[in-house]
């Protein structure tokens, strides 16, 4: 009896010690499965992080219609396509800069034409960098202007004072910040002495609310009147008055791409020249534009410091 137990009692320790190293090298080979799984993780992402970009999208807001925006940069897309190199290029249309920016930001494309008032605050929240800025007009800025209809009257900035006004948007240089900072320098303050104001968008939408005399004043960038359809439509439209000079708006990439990808980027958009025979077609609908040109950072410090003087107001308006 008593060796029966003995030899229960030896049998258990002598299971339980097996048991133990069992579980210890069961232990090991998933530690090491692990291991593997882990690196073989980091190496999938290090082959994803160096994979050849594919698609290029290019972001911009609708400051006309989108669908006619769309057919307007077919003709762009293919272009740079093929320049570039790629499966795809495609036109992503955001509703404001806000959400440029944050595209941008979340990586969901990878250029973006974007504003020049809204280019400071997005090298705040995202990684980018001025490249190119289009030229029209064989100029490198532009301004921003009050118009009326011809026959409504007003003849200078104080005879807009109870007048209805209509500004495209926040975050527009020459719709709404510097044509506002030209009504305040002139005595009239916006907020209180004109009867109603609203914001419509689009350049030529204000146009034809003021033309069909909806609204008796609005703020567009110079030679929107091109917008108009006929010669008898501008000359039913009166410039009122004009900003100061606007810097041309930046075309931004995102700092994050490699710099070969970048330099092709630049380089496709700096071959297009308006009065290119081969090329000239590619660029003919994108609002007169004639070329474009290599910049960078710096070439926006004073834009950076403009917005700065008016920083308050800037940043009151865009929280309304």
């Amino acid at each position: 009896m008593k060796s029966a137990i003995k030899f229960m009692f030896y049998a258990f320790v002598f299971g339980f010690i097996l048991s133990v190293f069992s579980v210890n090298a069961y232990a090991q080979q998933a530690a090491a499965e692990v291991n593997i799984a882990q690196s073989g993780t980091t190496e999938v992402k290090a082959a994803a992080d160096t994979a050849p970009i594919e698609v290029i999208r290019l972001g911009r807001i609708p400051y006309l219609d989108a669908r006619k925006m769309v057919k307007d940069h077919e003709k762009l897309c293919e272009y740079l396509k093929k320049e570039l190199g790629v499966k795809d290029v495609k036109l992503v249309l955001t509703p404001n800069y806000d959400e440029l920016n944050n595209f941008l930001k979340d990586k969901k494309i990878e250029i973006a034409w974007h504003g020049t008032l809204a280019y400071p605050k997005a090298r705040q929240i995202a990684d980018v960098k001025a490249v190119l800025m289009p030229i029209r007009f064989a100029k490198k800025s532009y301004r921003g202007q009050i118009v009326v209809r011809a026959d409504s009257g007003i003849d200078k900035i104080s005879d807009l004072k109870g007048k209805s006004f209509a500004f495209t948007d926040k975050k527009s240089a020459s719709g709404y910040f510097f044509p506002k900072i030209l009504m305040i320098e002139n005595g009239l303050n916006p907020d209180k002495d004109l009867s109603k104001v609203e914001y419509i968008k689009k350049h030529d939408n204000i146009l034809y609310n003021i033309l069909y005399k909806k609204f008796d004043a609005g703020a567009v960038y110079d030679n929107a009147l091109e917008l108009l359809k006929t010669d008898a439509e501008r000359s039913q439209i009166k410039i009122l008055s004009k900003t100061a000079e606007i810097l041309n708006e930046p075309i931004v990439v995102r700092g994050d791409l490699p710099k070969d990808m970048i330099d092709k980027i630049v380089n496709a958009f700096a071959k297009l020249k308006k009065n290119d025979p081969q090329l000239g077609g590619i660029i003919e609908n994108l609002g007169n534009v004639e070329s474009f040109e290599k910049v960078t950072d710096n070439d926006y410090s004073e834009i950076i410091k403009f917005s700065e003087k008016y920083k308050l107001l800037f940043e009151e308006e865009s929280k309304k």
